[in-house]
């Protein structure tokens, strides 16, 4: 029998990466959460407070799905959007890991197939397996990662999907892998084998990745660190390239197999961005003549001194070429650590350091090099920075967006870390700011609630998220409303409304 898949898309809003991973901006379509009325603590004993390794909470149209990398509980866990509560949970025995699981960022997809209605499924991946489940929970299948290749293939960063239907992920070994969402069949696997000049020597290696790519049609942008193979002389660290790669994920409309990489100097599938380590997934947007505009970090040597930079690629129709670059004059110590946010309609970028935001404006129509514009300092993003208690804030984590169409302004969720006067111990908060959708980018704090709470409500200490808190849609009274879920690196799951 012949299973034929008649679509394929994200389910609700997608992922946190929606906007990196797609172009659709559903997320920005919803209305901001200018306040909180309940701040619902998941309580659970089912549920892992750990979550230090994931990219975030994941939304769809009925339920959030977060990951958890401790052994001694699921590595996925479903809510209810109303009250919180668990709607379901992966078995002990799925995902497996000894120390941490290591769980992939989530997709949360609806398929129709062979002409039925759409269906909601859930596919995530760690260094052992695949799995796909149900809306409900069920497992639909499994497909382990030595079926791909013998001596493993590393972690999946993020789970995306192609035009052609299929399922396709990087790992942190340099693979890139396409399986059918249906039976989790292998379609291809290849490793980004590569060899880059760096001072007149040739190294040979491959390209790895601990980011989410942007996947759209049927090609995969990926920002990739060159791992060098055991050399004579080593390849310094500081000086190794870090390229955005175009991977072409079907070589005709028959041959379904990912083309293999091989720069050519008159159509490269590679354009250099920097040194040392790309951070962030590069959030990305298509214009409305097709062209593919991303956004991508890496590192630039300035007097010995590694600053961050800011890089617009562009693809037409297969050219692939560099817009725009731009060096931020960051503190020393000071790194970009999340990824870029792009709202798509504004053509407003936002790049975070750990202690200061930068607004871009209108950048489709930068070009060349590009000044930093006048950082946003994180203290002036959330009101507690005034509490005479706190030391510093930094901000924490990747953004979320939302748009209000009728203030026409961006509103801006992200993970504040803050350190008191007295004492080392950091609090996270989850704070919100907004800021004009365009001209100047005068940015004024909404809200805050903290990120750690005692049974008594005693607000308690810790880091809050690495993730993205993810927006979701629910009915409140008959009205849509906008909530957000964060999953916390040691405190447990926090739900917003």
């Amino acid at each position: 029998m012949t299973v034929t898949i008649d679509s394929f898309e994200a389910d609700g809003f997608g992922c946190p990466m929606a906007h990196c991973n797609r172009t659709d901006d559903s997320l920005h379509d919803l209305p901001p959460l200018r306040s909180v009325e309940i701040a619902l603590p998941i309580t659970d004993p089912i549920v892992s407070p750990r979550a230090t390794i994931h990219l975030g909470a994941f939304t769809g149209e009925t339920m959030a799905v977060c990951t958890y990398d401790s052994p001694l509980h699921p590595a996925m866990v479903a809510y209810d959007y109303q009250t919180g509560a668990v709607k379901w949970t992966s078995p002990l025995e799925d995902l497996p890991g000894l120390f941490q699981r290591w769980p992939s960022g989530i997709l949360l997809a609806k398929i129709a197939i062979d002409g039925g209605p759409k269906q909601h499924f859930v596919f995530v991946a760690n260094p052992i397996e695949f799995v796909a489940y149900t809306a409900n929970g069920d497992r639909l299948w499994k497909r382990r990662a030595t079926d791909i290749a013998a001596a493993g293939i590393g972690l999946p960063t993020s789970l995306s999907y192609t035009d052609a239907k299929e399922l396709v992920c990087a790992t942190t070994q340099g693979w890139v892998i396409k399986l059918d969402p249906i039976d989790g069949r292998v379609i291809d696997a290849q490793q980004l084998n590569a060899q880059v000049c760096v001072d007149g020597i040739v190294y040979r290696g491959a390209f790895t990745t601990t980011k989410s790519p942007a996947v759209i049609g049927n090609v995969m942008y990926l920002i990739a660190d060159f791992e060098a193979k055991v050399t004579i002389p080593p390849l310094n660290p500081i000086v190794s390239p870090v390229h955005v790669l175009r991977i072409e994920l079907s070589r005709s409309a028959s041959d379904r197999r990912i083309k293999p990489i091989g720069y050519n100097a008159e159509s490269p599938d590679r354009i250099l961005i920097g040194f040392y380590k790309g951070t962030g997934s590069p959030p990305a947007y298509v214009t409305t003549d097709g062209r593919v505009i991303l956004f991508a970090h890496a590192h630039a040597l300035n007097d010995g001194r590694l600053l961050p930079s800011i890089t617009a690629i562009e693809d037409h129709a297969g050219c692939f070429t560099q817009r725009w670059r731009c060096v931020l004059e960051a503190e020393f110590g000071d790194d970009v650590y999340a990824a870029p946010a792009l709202h798509a309609d504004s053509r407003t970028l936002l790049v975070t350091t750990l202690n200061d935001v930068y607004v871009f404006r209108n950048v489709d129509q930068l070009a060349g090099q590009v000044p930093a514009p006048r950082p946003l300092p994180a203290c002036q993003l959330i009101s507690l920075a005034n509490d005479p208690r706190v030391a510093e804030v930094k901000v924490g984590s990747p953004f979320g967006l939302a748009y209000d169409r009728d203030a026409h302004e961006i509103v801006a969720y992200t993970n504040f870390r803050l350190k008191p006067r007295h004492g080392f111990i950091n609090y996270g908060f989850l704070g919100a700011f907004a800021l004009p959708a365009t001209g100047a980018p005068m940015a004024r704090p909404v809200w805050h609630q903290p990120l750690a709470v005692s049974a008594k409500g005693t607000i308690l200490p810790g880091l809050g998220t690495f993730g993205q808190p993810a927006l979701f849609r629910y009915d409140r009274g008959g009205a849509p409303a906008t909530g957000l879920i964060v999953n916390t690196v040691f405190t447990g799951t926090y739900i917003f409304k």
